[in-house]
């Protein structure tokens, strides 16, 4: 079992952990509290690499807002240098790119829907769009396994 994890970071997003030889994928939705973070990393196994997704930080956001993503993004590399997990930090524009999406969340379900058909009521919700963005992070870090 090779098992990679995708990260969608933020309050609304998720992990998922894609198991590239019987290509499914298992999700977990963003825990509200650092405690709750490492406790669901604990609980991993063994992982080969993580895709992070990088914050994007906009002007309009104010600097208590960046404050606040900046802290919740070192506690989540805290949690997998912790974990001994192997990640690189990936732009949304860069990943988005390769895997041929746009910024709209509702094309991110779409294809996490067609890409895992046994797992698509993972995605359904429009609120799942973190889970279909961390399963599609995943599936595109696959490729850095060579």
């Amino acid at each position: 079992m090779t098992l990679i994890l995708g990260i969608d970071p933020g309050r609304q997003g998720a992990f998922a952990l894609y198991d590239t030889e019987e290509q499914t994928v298992e999700c977990h939705d963003m825990p509200d509290t650092i405690a709750g973070l490492h406790d669901l990393v604990a609980g991993f196994p063994a992982v080969k690499v993580c895709a992070l997704e990088k914050p994007y930080y906009p002007a309009s956001i104010g600097t208590a807002n960046a404050a606040k993503i900046g802290e919740a993004f070192g506690a989540l590399r805290g949690a997998l240098v912790w974990k001994d997990i192997p990640f690189r930090e990936v732009r949304p524009a860069e990943w988005k790119k390769a895997m041929n999406l746009t910024s709209v969340k509702g094309v991110s379900r779409n294809v996490a829907c067609n890409h895992f058909p046994d797992s698509a009521d993972l995605f359904k919700r429009v609120k799942d769009d973190g889970r279909a963005e961390a399963a599609l992070l995943a599936v595109y870090a696959q490729r850095w396994r060579a």
